[in-house]
């Protein structure tokens, strides 16, 4: 059976390409957030795995600061994407992207001052594949080095729960509908876009996610699991402190 991350991500990646895209001119500054952050904890990376690094907005950044990146993707759209970026800000001799599966990570060789999961790109799977992906983060991660993942916090997100939405985007009308099931801790969304028109909107396509979501305390405890040593919570990429209501969560774990 098609996992739901080939569907949406390959199979329908332009249905979700512009809200990505839309989303670019933010990197630079969470770019420097995270960089903030991770010189809190000592580490100032001189090389970086961007997991499920999408069409490259933080790689290129990061590139552009002087940090040799890898990014890995599942989407060759959004790695095509990815590419053409790079080599438009001139970054390309020290920022490369290919094909990898997260699933994949402790597969692979090397290891990373940085490796990074950013923007919910974690909890794709079942419980036992993502303990193995975050088993993976853990062997890239060099051990003077960090693992920094950014996601929703589940305690925030149902704090103000709501199962429909329209969130914006620009020259598009978006329609989300949201089910959680406390039983297993996943949210499936599903995302309908319509592109604005001179007469109207057109239907564009549909994309559906199922992230399992967690809560501050019980990802800090599988980070530890998955072997770091020391675990950092805080609100977003510029330290604040999580709080009963956050909405978004990062973690920095260090071996």
């Amino acid at each position: 059976m098609t996992h739901w991350t080939d569907v949406a991500y390959r199979e329908r990646s332009e249905v979700f390409r512009p809200h990505l895209e839309a989303r670019v001119e933010d990197a630079a500054d969470e770019t420097d957030d995270l960089l903030a952050l991770l010189a809190d904890h000592s580490v100032e990376p001189e090389t970086a795995l961007d997991v499920a690094c999408g069409i490259g907005r933080h790689a290129v950044e990061l590139g552009d600061r002087g940090v040799a990146v890898r990014g890995i993707d599942i989407s060759e759209s959004y790695l095509d994407r990815a590419r053409e970026r790079a080599a438009d800000r001139g970054v390309a001799d020290s920022v490369a992207f290919e094909r990898g599966d997260m699933r994949d990570l402790g597969e692979r060789e090397g290891a990373y001052d940085l490796v990074a999961n950013l923007w919910t790109s974690f909890g794709y799977y079942d419980e036992e594949t993502n303990r193995a992906v975050l088993a993976g983060m853990r062997e890239r991660t060099a051990d003077d080095g960090a693992l920094v993942l950014e996601l929703v916090d589940r305690e925030g997100v149902l704090a103000d729960f709501r199962p429909a939405g329209v969130p914006e985007d620009d020259d598009r009308y978006v329609v989300e509908s949201v089910d959680y099931d406390p039983e297993t801790a996943r949210m499936e969304t599903t995302r309908r876009v319509f592109a604005a028109t001179d007469e109207g909107y057109d239907y564009e396509g549909e994309m559906v996610y199922d992230l399992r979501l967690y809560a501050p305390a019980e990802l800090a405890r599988a980070c530890r699991v998955a072997g770091f040593d020391e675990v950092s919570l805080y609100a977003g990429l510029d330290g604040a402190a999580v709080e009963r209501e956050t909405t978004r969560l990062v973690v920095v774990a260090e071996p």
